[in-house]
């Protein structure tokens, strides 16, 4: 039986699953070598690993599967390959799979994306200060940067009638906002955790009028700034009317809200209310991160039509969305939403491979007692919104038992109230002939199913557990901090790129504006001066080209990569006296001679003692000399056990005194492995700025005195006194200075993954020094070439800008006898000015791109 051997390759940032078969090699598996494969879909290329892995993993067993066990390869993210280590040994398939992984591995991108933040904290000026456009590119970077990691957009959409708001009154644990069969204005309500407890707010626009509306405990507070305002007030005594109370005046205020349609004149309210509030504190999923949640109006709405735009513009530089799908169980099927699922994925905010689908009134739905078997489960992944949007998985939840285990039971609608007292004790009381465990109806990936009941069998709130939130408030506090960071990873490479593009832009503007201006100082220009000055600009050019051409092998020839690296012997030899200083500290020849000793005396002490046994004198008589000899057997054989036990429990302390020396001495000689490194990569970046530096002054001089030779030469079309004065221009100006590199430029080499990455170097308790000087030598090498790269790019640009202002001053010298064409000359001076400060930040823009794009890359 041959051996059957898959390759699964999950890149969860480029969104696409590849697959592999072993024929002597890994060859791809596609459609002209493998037509007709179930792993070649959709659903199984794009979808996110974690979600697929166990229906993957099924499909090449049905496919590839012969009887015998198949080995399986991974190349992708820790999370995903602890997820598919989980399948293969706990799920249906743990006895038909062996599980390895490749040493190609992706960082996970809760693991990167603290770096990724970093850098658009560091561009965030240079945007602010070169782009002209900077104001839209900016607030998406600021978007981006504030919101980090820790919050999440929850988008709660589908129709109006499926609950929508009574979900998001339960993920808060308040009632506030306003239900109802009937659809409301196409708006969308953006809402946060408050800060303070006791304290909330919505705030909205009336026209060109900001409104902000804040509550305490007590309901509305005053705003004496509004007070007098007709709306203002219509709506305040509106909203006191309701009751007492944050939530029944929140509510009563949302509903006065969504109940405007246009005043007389025109106005309108906002299509976007934000809101803040206190969230329950009786569950901890909301406090973990800080989520913002959308709520959308009904996508089946005709006063819905403008929902998704309102949606987009809301959520415009934001990232890591979460969609969740708001629906009952009987319009699973319904193809009302059609237009819905293409308006998703048009939000670059939200990735629909996370798609929660919540069947919201699964209390009052005709669902199978036991829950589903698998042809109904088949039938519903059939169904409109499953087959389109099925991502995390189908969660049955009622949102009404849920809220009431958060509030206590106490409503504000005595529709719920009633519906809440009706169903409670269903839920509570395992004994009742309806007891409702709702979670046993959700439709999950097999090894999450199998958690997520784990979680909600061991929760102490049944009530909470059995509505089903409790496993929905889970997977969205599993989403927060495992898979959310993926798509803000994505989106910051375009995000970037977009930034770059309009810089470009810029550059472009500003490079016609100086053709422009000088075919303008030409028309002005006497022909002798515009060759000069034509003479003097392509000598320019020229030492750039020069400088930068010449530049690598400059530096080639005075560092030298080998002089950096280690060398195993050296590693051994460290090892050795690390060793031997901690056996010393730890007393280990001192235990292993007394474990030695005692080992040599358990024989010749049995033998003594044996003898001692049999010993007469003739004092004593026989019978007693036989009974003497028993109790020395006995006495003998018990101290040969106590001896051989002490014997072995000597050579055991002796083996944890070493494995301990031993551990204590890999780690120390670790430590200094990544000290050295720190130290080495200090001096390359002092030895590479020194070189850099040298080399270039050396050509701002050469290029100083060529300059010098064209501008004095007598053919060149100026006075002798005119000569003299731009020779000493020349020969006065300042010298190159170049910015010294302080530190680091970017940590690319992370060398601590030495210890905590991908790959493993201990082996017992000591390093594997061979991998540790691999890794050593290749992150030096890389490091070597990453500050030879960013110091050559800015120490080039440094030059240029330097040459460019010479020449500027040269030029400048050569027309101020005439006011018009010295004009153009300030104006091209200025403009290249400017364009030598774009392509500088241009260089580091581009080069953070290449960062960013070489964390979430491929590693080995």
């Amino acid at each position: 039986m041959a051996e059957v051997r898959i390759k699964i390759q999950s890149d969860p940032y480029q969104e696409k699953v590849r697959y592999y078969s072993w024929h002597g090699y890994w060859r791809e598996i596609t459609t002209s070598t493998n037509p007709g494969s179930g792993l070649l879909g959709e659903r199984l290329v794009r979808g996110f690993f974690p979600f697929k892995a166990e229906e993957i993993v099924e499909t090449i067993s049905k496919e590839f599967g012969d009887g015998g066990r198949i080995q399986l390869v991974f190349e992708g993210s820790d999370d995903e390959w602890r997820e598919l280590k989980s399948i293969c040994s706990d799920g249906p398939c743990a006895d038909s799979f062996d599980v390895e992984r490749s040493e190609r591995y992706l960082a996970n991108a809760r693991d990167v994306l603290p770096e990724i933040i970093e850098v658009f904290r560091e561009i965030q000026p240079l945007v602010d200060d070169a782009v002209s456009e900077r104001r839209k590119v900016s607030e998406q970077i600021t978007k981006f940067v504030d919101v980090s990691s820790d919050v999440i957009p929850l988008c709660v959409l589908g129709n109006y009638s499926a609950g929508k708001s009574t979900f998001i009154n339960a993920l808060i644990g308040m009632e506030i906002l306003p239900n109802g069969d009937e659809p409301v204005t196409a708006r969308v309500f953006q809402i946060r955790r408050s800060k303070d407890r006791d304290r909330a707010t919505i705030q909205f626009s009336f026209g060109d009028r900001h409104y902000l509306l804040r509550f305490d405990l007590d309901g509305l507070m005053e705003n004496r700034e509004l007070n007098g305002d007709p709306f203002y007030d219509d709506l305040s005594l509106r909203t006191t009317q309701a009751g007492t109370g944050m939530a029944v005046q929140m509510n009563g205020a949302l509903k006065v809200i969504n109940s405007h349609r246009q005043s007389g004149d025109g106005r309108r309210i906002s299509d976007l209310i934000r809101i803040e509030v206190p969230f329950s504190d009786t569950d901890p999923w909301p406090h973990d991160r800080e989520f913002v949640i959308f709520d959308t109006p009904g996508s089946n709405s005709a006063s819905n039509e403008d929902h998704a735009r309102v949606l987009k513009e809301a959520m415009e530089g934001l990232s890591n969305g979460l969609p969740i799908f708001v629906a009952e169980y009987s319009s699973l099927d319904s193809t009302d939403n059609a237009n819905l699922y293409q308006e998703i994925e048009q939000i670059p905010a939200i990735d629909e491979r996370f798609a929660m689908i919540v069947v919201n009134k699964a209390d009052s739905a005709d669902l199978p007692k036991g829950g589903f078997d698998d042809d109904e489960i088949t039938q519903i992944m059939h169904w409109s919104i499953p087959s389109n949007l099925y991502g995390q998985g189908i969660y049955c939840v009622s949102s009404i038992l849920g809220l009431g285990a958060k509030n206590s039971g106490e409503f504000i609608s005595d529709n719920y109230a009633e519906k809440f007292e009706d169903q409670q004790r269903k839920y509570v009381d395992p004994s009742s002939r309806f007891y409702k465990t709702l979670y046993r109806y959700d439709i999950l990936p097999g090894q999450i199913g199998r958690r997520a009941d784990r979680e909600s069998e061991t929760c102490k709130d049944l009530l909470l557990a059995n509505s089903g939130l409790f496993c929905i408030e889970n997977e969205i506090r599993l989403f927060a901090e495992r898979y959310s960071a993926y798509n803000k990873c994505s989106r910051s490479e375009s995000l970037l790129q977009e930034i770059i593009d309009i810089t470009e832009q810029e550059i472009d503007g500003k490079k016609k504006v100086v053709e422009s201006q000088k075919k303008k100082r030409e028309e002005q220009l006497e022909q002798d001066k515009q060759e000069l000055i034509e003479r003097l600009e392509a000598c320019c050019f020229d030492e750039k080209r020069k400088s930068a051409d010449e530049y690598d092998d400059d530096l080639d020839g005075k560092i030298d990569a080998g002089s950096w690296l280690i060398s195993s012997e050296a590693l051994n030899e460290r090892q050795q006296d690390i060793t031997e200083n901690e056996r010393e500290n730890l007393a280990y020849a001192q235990r292993s001679d007394e474990a030695e000793e005692a080992r040599r005396s358990v024989l010749p002490r049995f033998v003594d003692r044996l003898g001692d046994s049999f010993k007469n004198d003739g004092a004593i008589g026989l019978a007693d000399h036989v009974n003497r000899v028993a109790d020395g057997l006995k006495s003998t054989t018990q101290g040969l056990l106590d001896d051989t036990r002490d014997a072995l429990n000597k050579r055991s302390d002796v083996a944890k005194t070493r494995k301990e020396a031993d551990r204590n001495a890999a780690d120390q000689l670790f430590d200094e492995v990544v000290s050295d490194y720190n130290d080495r990569a200090s001096r390359i970046m002092r030895t590479v700025d020194e070189e850099s530096q040298s080399y270039l002054k050396s050509c701002a001089e050469r290029s100083r005195q060529e300059l010098y030779r064209i501008a004095t030469n007598d053919d060149a079309p100026l006075s002798e006194e005119k000569r003299k004065e731009v020779g000493e221009i020349i020969i006065n100006y300042r010298g190159l200075e170049l910015d010294n590199v302080k530190g680091p430029i970017f940590n690319k080499a992370a060398f601590h993954e030495i210890k905590f990455g991908n790959q493993v170097i201990f082996k017992r308790d000591k390093l594997f020094l061979n991998k540790v000087k691999d890794r050593f030598n290749k992150e030096i090498k890389g490091c070597l070439t990453d500050t030879r790269d960013e110091i050559g790019r800015r120490h080039i640009e440094g030059f240029n800008v330097w040459l460019n202002e010479l020449l500027n001053q040269v030029e400048s010298n050569i027309t101020d006898y005439n006011p018009v064409l010295h004009g153009y000359v300030e104006e091209i001076n200025q403009q290249i000015a400017q364009i030598d400060v774009l392509e500088a930040r241009l260089g580091i823009l581009k080069d953070r791109r290449d960062y960013v794009a070489h964390v979430i890359d491929w590693r080995d």
